[in-house]
């Protein structure tokens, strides 16, 4: 889905912990940049070419990925870019770069989370374990609270932690879009708040305290990573999430 001149929403199938749903990674480019933001899991390489097809955007001329966090469904499909374009640059904040990187066990990987994965039938669970142990990838450069790229027209860096400790979310200047990651989700068609089933009560706070970061911010779109894209005053509806 075009979002403005140069960024583009896309639409992935995700098929994780038995669960069949749709991701919503985003898509920005210039003359010399072309930006994926988020890659999914493993084996979805297929589709996100097709997706950047139907975008008018060639998987050639990708030369960057930007991590919002270091989950899973975020990072397991960089590996797979990587071995057709290892000369694509990784950037992440870093507060979350050893997790990404395999030198420091996924946050999401807690004994809560293990007992969702050890219920899985076997061969499920084998899959997830295995998709978990072999995603880690380097990360070439590391971006910071207010950086602003000099990519696409312009995109702010907001460190918002909270559903992990280096979560970002990116602000394009150009299309007043704000890419947000996990940060918010879109539930029933409504803009909602970051799910607190998996953080504990410090993670729940500080994911709440950054949503106050956007208040700086126009914001014309929001893209979530599960959801899609929300715009209906995305401006009055934050303030509504933050009070």
């Amino acid at each position: 889905m075009k979002i403005a001149d140069n960024i583009e929403r896309l639409e992935l199938p995700m098929n994780l912990m038995g669960s069949e749903r749709l991701i919503y990674p985003t898509l920005m480019w210039d003359e010399d940049n072309v930006i994926l933001v988020d890659a999914g899991i493993p084996g979805y390489l297929l589709q996100l070419k097709n997706a950047m097809i139907e975008a008018g955007v060639s998987f050639d001329r990708l030369n960057k990925i930007i991590v919002t966090h270091q989950d899973i469904d975020h990072i397991g499909g960089i590996k797979g870019i990587l071995s057709e374009k290892p000369e694509v640059i990784v950037l992440a904040h870093e507060d979350d770069k050893p997790y990404i990187q395999g030198e420091k066990k996924i946050v999401r990987l807690n004994p809560q989370f293990m007992k969702r994965i050890n219920a899985l039938p076997d061969d499920e669970r084998l899959k997830i374990l295995d998709m978990f142990e072999n995603s880690s990838v380097k990360v070439n450069q590391t971006i910071s609270d207010g950086e602003v790229l000099p990519y696409c027209g312009g995109i702010t860096v907001i460190h918002t932690p909270g559903h992990t400790p280096g979560h970002v979310c990116l602000y394009h200047q150009m299309s007043k879009t704000l890419i947000v990651g996990d940060t918010m989700n879109i539930i029933d068609k409504q803009l909602v708040g970051p799910n607190k089933d998996m953080m504990s009560e410090d993670e729940a706070n500080d994911a709440n305290n950054s949503l106050k970061k956007f208040k700086d911010y126009d914001i014309v779109n929001i893209i979530t990573y599960h959801g899609g894209l929300f715009n209906d005053k995305p401006n009055e509806r934050i303030k509504e999430l933050i009070r």
